[in-house]
């Protein structure tokens, strides 16, 4: 591969550990982005399936393979925001893809709003058969143009999150601000690093459908456990929560954005038939905060013969 030599203004990191069905399609929906100033660092971390092998075969000048012994997905990140050269960090995974616009809109973002460290769009799932699946984003009112995205945590609250990890990229001084990527979490380290992001900045975000969220690869980290406990990302933000004045805003954002990551996993462990964790999930008082899914799910586990569901706990 040729190194390209010049300072960019995109680095595009991708972690990427054994995905070699994917990582090419990937790679390649960059090199057809209509921006041009960019450079790809593919962060191969110990892949075993010959997919550093393949990329190496395409001689771009845009893409750099750092490899490194498996220390997972947050490391990679980390290690790819280190080795970027780019003013931005924009971020995809080795099975997602981008519009070949993607890019240009996240430039025109950051001109459009000088404040924004952090730039994000719409996204959209795609299944095994091809069909396009939109995400359940839930604003308060219909965002049809670009914005300044001030209520990351209230969206968050409702449903999905209006961005994913494939569909944002941070200022490279922020990321290095802000920490990185937490290491040894398995799950919710993508969170976390939004968290932190749209604690102490302002994000600039376009409703325009960017990027693809492909659930038809291999190997994908989300679906091979079950989260029996709340993740860290969750208790730092309930933590901070009750650090704030009671009533305040953020801390009421912060809280009702934690209720839902429960209320997720309590979906979650249903399906997979852990009704006693899921009852005492549902026992923290956090959980109330969304009456409706609440009672939804109370009434799930009564009904699956968990008789003895968890009073709420007050906050701890």
């Amino acid at each position: 591969m040729t190194i390209q030599t010049s300072k960019p203004h995109f680095s595009v990191v991708i972690p990427l550990y054994n995905k070699l069905s994917h990582i090419i399609r990937t790679v390649d929906s960059v090199l057809r982005q209509s921006y041009k100033d960019f450079e790809i660092i593919v962060v191969d971390d110990g892949s075993t399936d010959g997919g550093p092998t393949r990329l190496q075969r395409l001689r771009s000048e845009h893409v750099r393979l750092v490899r490194q012994v498996n220390g997972g997905v947050s490391n990679a990140r980390n290690r790819g925001i280190k080795e970027a050269k780019g003013e931005i960090v924009a971020f995809l995974d080795a099975d997602d893809t981008w519009e070949p616009h993607f890019l240009e809109v996240m430039a025109k973002l950051q001109r459009d709003f000088p404040d924004a460290k952090a730039f994000g769009s719409a996204y959209q799932f795609v299944a095994s058969e091809g069909e396009y699946l939109d995400p359940k984003i839930r604003f308060a009112k219909p965002v049809r143009n670009a914005r300044l995205l001030t209520d990351f945590f209230e969206v968050g609250a409702r449903g999905d999150l209006p961005f994913m990890m494939s569909s944002f990229c941070v200022m490279r001084a922020v990321c290095v601000e802000v920490g990185g990527f937490p290491e040894g979490e398995p799950m919710g380290e993508d969170q976390e690093f939004f968290a932190r992001v749209a604690l102490g900045h302002a994000i600039a975000y376009s409703p325009e459908v960017l990027s693809f969220y492909h659930l038809d690869s291999t190997n994908r980290a989300c679906v091979q456990k079950v989260p029996l406990q709340e993740c860290p990302f969750s208790q730092r933000l309930k933590e901070k929560a009750l650090s704030l004045e009671e009533g305040s805003t953020l801390r009421e954002q912060l809280l009702d954005y934690t209720s839902a990551h429960l209320l997720h996993l309590v979906s979650q462990n249903v399906r997979a038939g852990n009704l006693q964790v899921a009852g005492e999930m549902l026992g923290d008082e956090r959980c109330t905060r969304q009456a409706l899914r609440y009672g939804w799910w109370r009434l799930r586990l009564l009904l699956s013969g968990m008789f003895m569901v968890s009073s709420p706990r007050l906050y701890s």
